[in-house]
């Protein structure tokens, strides 16, 4: 195996291994840290967020489901809404045991933001695209999925139109996240 054909399989792509490095040197730095000052409590809603809501948010989404979490839900913010999920991610999706089948995207502008949402992005150039819309209620935080993960990842990289190797790559660490996330949302839950 190639050099390249491993950082496509690990990163996506060359781009995403050296975004992915960026991004962990300023997670060591501590410049998300304030992504990790989550009040669990106030938390209602967990929702999910990418570019297209059309593989990494509808993933995302449709575990917590599993997981047992009602209040949930998922938008892009630079999409179509009405749209399902992309092929690619429908069928690696369904190879790890979740259907995208029914997910149709939503776009932020057709997003209700509700007191209590906790927006989870994928990216760190996702918190910007996010934190303006989300101002609407003072109870709305906004954390990047990664750093749920353990290890922390600083970077869920876009597996849009990539190899399916990097799909489940991908899949793995937003599955690892989501999980975590969802325990300690359940953990603050009253009862």
């Amino acid at each position: 195996m190639s050099f390249l054909s491993t950082i496509n399989r690990k990163f996506g792509t060359y781009r995403g291994m050296i975004r992915l490095a960026i991004e962990t040197i300023k997670m060591w730095l501590g410049h998300y840290s304030h992504c990790e000052k989550i009040d669990w409590s106030k938390v209602q809603r967990l929702v999910f967020v990418c570019q297209g809501n059309i593989c990494r948010s509808p993933y995302g989404h449709i575990l917590a489901k599993n997981l047992g979490i009602e209040n949930v839900a998922s938008f892009g913010y630079a999409t179509t809404t009405g749209q399902p999920a992309a092929p690619q991610a429908i069928k690696v999706a369904k190879a790890r045991g979740v259907s995208l089948n029914q997910h149709v995207t939503t776009d932020i502008n057709n997003f209700e933001f509700l007191e209590g949402d906790l927006l989870l992005v994928m990216e760190s150039r996702h918190l910007s695209k996010v934190t303006a819309c989300s101002q609407q209620g003072s109870n709305i935080q906004v954390t990047m999925l990664g750093l749920w993960r353990m290890p922390r990842l600083a970077l869920l990289y876009d597996p849009h139109n990539l190899s399916d190797e990097y799909f489940h790559q991908c899949y793995v660490s937003i599955e690892n996240a989501t999980f975590n996330a969802v325990k300690k949302y359940q953990a603050s839950r009253p009862g």
